[in-house]
């Protein structure tokens, strides 16, 4: 019989206390944490919003990790996709095999 004045994890196996948490488990706690310790953060604050900027990426990380997804790669604004194609049209235009090359390797057919 368990022991009443004890605490309750004192009373929990030593194989249950060593076990490590589960991703969605840390994902959760961080989340806790963060709002515990950002919360009243004021907008006047821009080292506390940089800390807390941070500590939200980190834990949106752990939770997509948790759940088994991956961060979605950010879109490039129009103006510079067609920076980028000029560019690469430009370089093509110098070295041909290195552009035929990389379009190979892109799946793309010249």
């Amino acid at each position: 019989m368990a022991n009443p004045a004890m605490p309750p994890c004192a009373n929990a196996h030593p194989a249950d206390q060593l076990r490590e948490p589960s991703d969605l488990a840390v994902a959760i706690s961080v989340g806790q944490r963060m709002l515990a310790a950002y919360d009243g953060v004021g907008i006047g604050d821009i080292d506390g919003l940089a800390r807390a900027h941070g500590a939200l990426t980190e834990s949106l990380r752990i939770l997509l990790r948790a759940l088994d997804a991956e961060p979605v790669a950010p879109s490039v604004p129009a103006n510079e996709r067609r920076e980028q194609e000029a560019v690469r049209r430009s370089v093509d235009a110098q070295f041909p095999a290195v552009a035929a090359f990389l379009a190979a390797e892109r799946g793309e057919q010249q």
